[in-house]
């Protein structure tokens, strides 16, 4: 499986912690999120803002994001074009 290919992200979800609602990141499989465009999604790794791709017909590629920014790509252990040195993102999502 090529490094672009994440099948997971993380998507902030809304819970109720008491009586008060909290937004929270969570893990998702990419194949689990919504059709449509879908917010507050970002890389499980780096935090960077990824592009969620949904497959195509039988065809085309498998469900999975990818980094918006190149940068994030090169310094992220998931990312396509990752160079060996992890770090977080300069703009992560929060």
């Amino acid at each position: 499986m090529p490094h672009d290919m994440m099948r997971s992200c993380e998507r902030k979800a809304l819970f109720l912690v008491g009586k008060e609602k909290v937004w929270r990141w969570v893990v998702a499989e990419v194949a689990a999120l919504p059709s449509e465009r879908p917010p507050f999604v970002r890389c499980v790794h780096c935090h960077g803002r990824v592009r969620v791709h949904k497959q195509n017909g039988e065809q085309g590629s498998e469900d999975h994001v990818e980094h918006l920014s190149r940068q994030d790509s090169e310094h992220c252990r998931g990312g396509h074009h990752f160079k060996g040195e992890h770090r977080l993102s300069l703009r992560p999502v929060i």
